[in-house]
């Protein structure tokens, strides 16, 4: 059989395989539905970081709901025909395709045609149409939607890293808000923190997200409480009038050390699995290098209770974050986000697993999204990826069809169940 054959052949299979979706951003359908879409609205994700590296800042006019689809488009013509190739394009042209019925927008015309269809399909059903009928979905660990019938909650991408960034007295008023009690000691702070992640694992949420990477580095210090509270006093005590923040990112830094320690305690014995972002961050302007991954080993290795998940494998130290999966029996790495940044280093993360990860210790798809069709977009990518990736190890002598199509399941579905304790049974069971 040839390659391209096997490679048709396996993307048939893989395409039945229902799919645990490892991280979205999306809203529930109702916010959604009050949105004034337009042809813009696909693009308003990942693209826009695409669309400012192109060289033309106009985001805002393109994604104004005042502006009108004529001037947007007169914006937006330029730009899109240099990003239009690219992989994030391509996840918005696949769910065009799919469910609006045109493959790239080629004319004003098109973007007014574009618009009229997403209006008219913005309406109840959508995501059900979306995720259930086209994608197989069978849940998505999300950041923002709660709907039950779609998602798996897992703590909004920000909470747990603005909860442990105490820069003065507005931080600690924020938890007594949250928690309806005075907080006088970072004793009283760390209860109520552990308060608020038990309140959520009640409401069913199956992990604790740190984006840490997009304000500092993964090195995590052992700090000790003395130290700590040293700090927390300072954040309180030196915070008056109308400075509320009284101290700078470096000084805060081991208190906020000492309080990504505890809430990882605090996760493990709730049996919450905790996400860090590594790898590229989304939008433009940031420091890479606070994403790399192994500053996290001293988490990993101290918490060996707790089970960590590294979203988009870090890319692009993709073997880094793998040697991690490798070493640490509690740490998984996650495909997410991966296959729309480039579909190449995406098969060539998959080709190293393979050889360098045990197969239950890959999450091979999460989508990454705010925009319902771009999830489809974005799947499909995926399915292509894998089924490409492992006809090339077939092709290599180191898999048959059957072993190919066990990776398959257990990245796209079975993985996901044991790294998240869902209540899901796995295929085969």
């Amino acid at each position: 059989m040839s390659s391209t054959a096997l490679t048709e052949q396996l993307a048939q299979q893989i395409g039945c395989i229902p799919v645990i979706d490892t991280h979205e951003h999306l809203p529930d359908e109702p916010e959604r539905l009050g949105w004034q879409v337009d042809f813009a609205t696909l693009f308003s994700h990942y693209c826009t970081g695409d669309l400012r590296a192109a060289g033309d800042d106009v985001i805002d006019q393109i994604l104004n709901p005042k502006v009108s689809v004529e001037e947007k488009w007169r914006l937006f013509a330029p730009i899109y025909d240099r990003i239009a190739d690219g992989s994030y394009a391509r996840c918005t042209h696949l769910g065009m395709q799919q469910f609006y019925g045109m493959d790239r927008l080629r004319s004003l015309q098109d973007a007014v045609e574009l618009t009229a269809r997403m209006r008219e399909a913005n309406q109840p059903g959508l995501y059900r149409r979306v995720l259930k009928d086209a994608c197989g979905i069978v849940t998505s660990l999300n950041l923002y939607g709660r709907d039950r019938e779609f998602f798996t909650p897992v703590t909004g991408s920000g909470w747990a890293t603005e909860m442990a960034a105490v820069m003065g007295i507005s931080a600690v008023e924020r938890m007594e808000r949250q928690v309806d009690c005075s907080i006088t000691s970072l004793d009283r702070y760390v209860k109520a923190l552990a308060e608020l992640i038990a309140s959520n694992q009640r409401d069913g949420f199956k992990g604790l997200k740190f984006h840490s990477a997009y304000v500092r580095d993964l090195n995590f210090a052992a700090v000790s409480t003395a130290e700590a509270e040293s700090v927390f006093n300072r954040a309180i005590e030196c915070s008056q009038g109308w400075r509320p923040h009284a101290l700078g990112y470096d000084e805060v830094r081991p208190l906020q050390d000492y309080l990504v320690h505890r809430m990882i305690e605090i996760a493990g014995d709730l049996d919450m699995t905790v996400v860090f972002h590594t790898g590229i961050q989304a939008g433009n302007y940031n420091r890479l290098d606070n994403a790399r991954p192994g500053p996290l080993w001293n988490l990993f290795r101290r918490y060996h209770h707790v089970r960590f998940v590294l979203l988009h494998a870090a890319l692009p130290w993709v073997e880094e974050a793998g040697i991690m999966a490798k070493y640490f029996r509690n740490v998984y790495v996650d495909l997410a986000w991966v296959h729309a940044i480039s579909p190449e280093l995406a098969r060539r993360a998959v080709r190293t697993y393979v050889d360098l990860v045990p197969r239950n210790k890959v999450l091979g798809f999460g989508a990454d999204c705010r925009i319902v069709e771009d999830v489809f977009g974005h799947l499909t990518l995926a399915r292509q990826n894998l089924a490409a990736a492992l006809a090339d190890k077939i092709g290599q002598g180191a898999l048959d069809e059957p072993r190919a199509l066990a990776w398959a399941k257990a990245l796209l579905h079975d993985n996901a169940i044991e790294a998240f304790k869902l209540d899901v049974k796995p295929l085969d069971a």
